[in-house]
């Protein structure tokens, strides 16, 4: 015999019959619900597929998703509506309860009552209810105010938490639920205050929202304004327009304050005129950054460091590496798949605006963490992302692809490329072993890539309206750094040492490539007129590419055919053009251009000195291309010092009485990458 359904009559009354506060709508709701036959069971996924969907403890994720590691969303809007509406009424009388607190105690304190909530006009008539019977849906805006840096789920979705290896809940998960608990029974104890919790943490940034560098005095509006254009219009440009949909002073200050103060501080970096107005910007900036270590932050907050990381280099480090821990609390590296299920549905036009932009930060980070991986020579954090290795070609290829998208996709081509050379060369900078001889077909073969790449992309790239040609000329830059990072491995472990003949082709590869970029910074007016505005990765690859070709010019001349004379006054001439480019003090250009100078010098005195030693007719015209007198050797225009200049020595001590003080680069070190060609 088949049962019969039962009727709403029939259906046994739940926890609303027992509340006499029972509204009317409520009620009507109750009756209005339809009787629910079979309950999901099924996840989307599983139901997508047609498959069956293990769930063992009912709740996602289920085995398949888990196992692929998919998320899983059990659907059940309709299930989840009847179950809801029965705790609806004790909900109600709770908010009433709390709001009849808060005006009992605003008309103690003398202050204004709490205003209706927004469930007064569109709940009941005006004129037919209670102030507090207004007050119904007032906690449905504390949810939005809350999570507002977490994901957003569907109403009556079950999301899955983070999966781990091992369980369905991660430890974590229940660690906090059973705090939970203890926190909610003493939040409930008398005097016991407030209680600290996720939400009152989330919303304590916002609670300062206002407090930006304006209204607290710190710099005037006329800066503000000065300096978000200058960014805008121009510094965001080397960044790929990661900051475009933000450009609005108002909408910076009241909502993002964190990436106000970042946004003005790189943008002061760039203004010779007024060194005050960067150290200003830079201490609040930095405050703000540190007083939000423990605070969970939205998406802005993670484009406040990510831009930062390229251009503050004293703190980039340190930037990007909490920009990636807060990157993976909101499951930034997900955003490719989510990009392509939703680019199918002509209806989510606002969906893939959000993820193409998250997709693009979530590129930026991998760029900057790969660049300070080259920089400190170390592992990148972001060390195995298959999901960057896999997907740029076809985010490449999408028919939404811009200028900017371009530019970001041959930056991480190149990257991927030189972190195989890395992986395969090493970066231990605590030792100093050769490559073994027989990785000369492996460096043949990196060096091939990189033609391949510099190919392909140098006929995409385009003119940029605020940039002009840079995009071009800023590949050829990256192209051949990408030559110098290759080649100058092997020169690991010489110690002085002749260059082995299968290495002679990298070695001789590496120092054209520091000519090539000299020679562009020198004779290429674009890169001159953007030299202050790129970030700091250009400037400190210049700077390597300084040291690298003094050194080999010093110690391998001879092996590798170079003329001293040729190579220090070209570089003479680049820090000539340094020194007259106007930039504040802690810019690198006026951070590695004194220590550049001094070890120019260095080098002088060392060449000098072995030809002094040899008095050789055949080494002099070697070395200087002309006639040696009583003065010193004149190298075809490049004049060298005399004794009189430098004392009777050549050590540190004798010329720091001529150079600029001790060079310092801070952050401008390479551990390892020089230790390999330096003493």
């Amino acid at each position: 015999m088949n049962k019969r359904k039962r009727s709403p009559d029939e259906i046994p009354a739940g926890p609303t019959t027992h509340n006499s506060n029972a509204s009317p709508a409520a009620a009507e709701l109750n009756e209005s619900l339809p009787a629910i036959s079979r309950k999901i069971t099924a996840c989307a996924a599983c139901r997508k597929q047609k498959i069956r969907c293990d769930m063992p403890d009912g709740v996602p994720p289920c085995t398949r998703c888990r196992h692929r590691e998919l998320s899983c969303v059990l659907n059940k809007s309709l299930q989840s509506l009847v179950e809801e509406a029965k705790n609806t009424d004790i909900l109600q009388a709770d908010v009433r309860e709390i709001h009849t607190t808060l005006s009992a105690i605003c008309e103690h304190l003398g202050l204004d009552r709490p205003n209706p909530l927004h469930s007064q006009s569109h709940s009941y008539n005006s004129n037919e209810i209670s102030a507090p019977e207004a007050e119904t849906n007032g906690s449905q805006a504390l949810p939005s105010t809350a999570n507002n840096d977490q994901e957003q789920t569907l109403p009556g979705c079950e999301v899955s938490p983070p999966g781990t290896p091992s369980a369905v809940q991660a430890p974590i998960d229940t660690y906090l639920d059973i705090a939970k608990l203890g926190s909610n029974s003493h939040s409930r104890s008398p005097g016991s205050g407030s209680v600290e919790t996720p939400s009152n943490q989330v919303s304590r940034p916002r609670r300062y929202a206002s407090q930006d560098l304006v209204s607290k005095g710190i710099i005037s509006m006329t800066d503000a304004e000065i300096l978000v254009d200058r960014y805008f219009t121009r510094v965001d440009s080397y960044l790929y327009g990661i900051g475009s949909r933000l450009h609005n002073l108002q909408r910076l200050r009241t909502g993002h304050p964190v990436l106000f103060a970042a946004i003005c501080t790189v943008s002061a970096l760039h203004d010779p005129g007024d060194q005050s107005l960067y150290e200003v910007c830079n201490r609040e900036f930095r405050r703000l950054v540190s007083q939000s270590l423990f605070e969970k932050h939205d998406l802005e907050y993670i484009r406040a460091l990510c831009i930062s990381s390229f251009w503050l280099a004293d703190a980039s480090r340190i930037l990007l590496s909490d920009a990636i821990r807060r990157s993976a609390d909101v499951h930034l590296h997900r955003s490719f798949g989510r990009l392509w299920s939703c680019s199918g549905d002509a209806r989510s036009n606002t969906n893939v605006a959000e993820m193409r932009d998250r997709v693009r930060l979530w590129y930026l980070l991998f760029i900057c963490d790969q660049h300070l991986s080259i920089l400190h020579n170390r592992d990148p954090l972001l060390r195995s992302d298959t999901e960057i290795a896999i997907s740029w070609e076809a985010y490449l290829r999408r028919s939404d692809v811009t200028d900017s998208d371009v530019r970001i996709v041959s930056q991480v081509a190149l990257l991927l490329i030189m972190s195989q050379v890395r992986d395969v060369l090493g970066c231990d900078s605590d030792t100093e072993t050769r490559i073994p001889q027989t990785m000369a077909n492996q460096i043949v073969h990196y060096s091939r890539q990189l033609d391949k790449w510099f190919t392909r992309f140098s006929s995409m790239f385009k003119p940029d309206p605020f940039l002009g040609d840079f995009p071009r000329r800023g590949l050829q830059l990256h192209y051949q750094f990408g030559k110098l990072y290759l080649g100058h491995q092997v020169f690991k472990g010489l110690q002085g040492e002749a260059i082995p003949g299968p290495f002679m082709a990298a070695a001789s590869m590496a120092h054209d490539a520091a000519i090539s970029i000299f020679e562009m910074i020198l004779y290429e007016e674009t890169l001159q007129a953007n030299l202050v505005g790129m970030p700091h990765y250009f400037h400190i690859m210049l700077a390597f590419a300084g040291h690298f070709l003094l050194e080999v010019t010093k110690g391998y001349a001879e092996q590798l055919g170079i003329v001293p004379a040729d190579n220090f006054i070209l570089i003479r001439k680049v820090l000539t053009m340094f020194r007259g480019t106007r930039c504040v003090a802690m810019h690198p250009i006026c951070r590695m251009t004194p220590g550049l100078d001094r070890k120019l010098g260095d080098c002088a005195a060392g060449v000098l000195a072995e030809f002094e030693e040899s008095q050789e007719p055949a080494v002099a015209v070697g070395l200087t291309g002309g006639i040696v007198d009583g003065t010193g050797p004149t190298m075809e225009g490049f004049s060298w010092p005399g004794n009189g200049l430098f004392g009777t020595g050549t050590g540190a001590g004798a010329m720091g009485e001529v150079f600029l003080p001790e060079w310092d680069f801070g952050e401008f070190s390479f551990p390892g990458m020089l230790s390999s060609v330096m003493p």
